[in-house]
């Protein structure tokens, strides 16, 4: 099973089905087949900053953002109807208030003849953020992601307009000066886009050239 170390079996007594996901080293949670919330783990805790002793008072739906909760429900309830696993994004709320970008993988466990939805979570939080090409795929885009991919989006254009390179060489570019200087891409694409407009100043030359091109675009296409 994706995401889960042992495969379904009917054999499993619910005690040892309950001692082995408080065990497991990533963060779990487990509904039932009435899609309750029944089981979580300690390392749920720790992925949104709670101590064990604090996390039996905490509502988990709560945590989760309005926007993605209805979706992750419908998720439980299509892998419970299908048998089949799922997955996708999520934003949680962490305990210091900022939201998470968490993965979860969502499969079939059954256990002493009950059936139980089991969902292994990641927090790809960074990875998100330095690449936000990883949401293509994924069911759910937020405004802060979309605003994020928009700065980056004009950065790689200046870098495009600066040294006649394609989008992909510009998002290297990028991605090379993130990692050499340990700054997410958005923060430089930011920082780039905002020095861009206050510090480079093209010469009217350059303005007149470019009128002309945008004026007789339509007369290119044509051709």
């Amino acid at each position: 099973m994706s995401g889960f170390p042992l495969a379904p079996t009917d054999s499993l007594g619910h005690d040892a089905f309950t001692s082995l996901v408080v065990s497991l080293p990533r963060p779990v949670c487990v509904y039932d087949d009435r899609r309750r919330l029944v089981l979580t783990n300690p390392a749920l805790a720790d992925l949104v900053g709670y101590r064990l002793d604090e996390f039996d008072r905490v509502d988990l739906a709560g945590l989760m953002h309005p926007s993605d909760a209805p979706r992750w429900f419908g998720l439980v309830g299509g892998v419970l109807d299908t048998g089949a696993a799922r997955a996708g994004y999520a934003r949680v709320r962490h305990r210091n208030g900022n939201w998470l970008w968490a993965h979860g993988v969502a499969s079939m466990f059954t256990s002493a003849d009950a059936r139980f939805v089991v969902l292994v979570w990641q927090d790809r939080t960074d990875e998100i953020w330095d690449n936000p090409r990883l949401l293509d795929t994924a069911e759910v885009a937020s405004l802060d992601i979309v605003r994020s991919r928009a700065v980056i989006e004009q950065a790689k254009g200046a870098l495009m307009l600066v040294y006649s390179i394609s989008a992909d060489a510009a998002f290297d570019l990028l991605t090379w000066r993130s990692q050499q200087t340990n700054t997410k891409i958005r923060v430089i694409a930011e920082q780039l886009v905002l020095a861009f407009g206050d510090e480079i100043h093209t010469p009217t030359s350059f303005r007149d050239r470019f009128d002309a091109l945008l004026l007789t675009a339509h007369e290119r296409h044509r051709r």
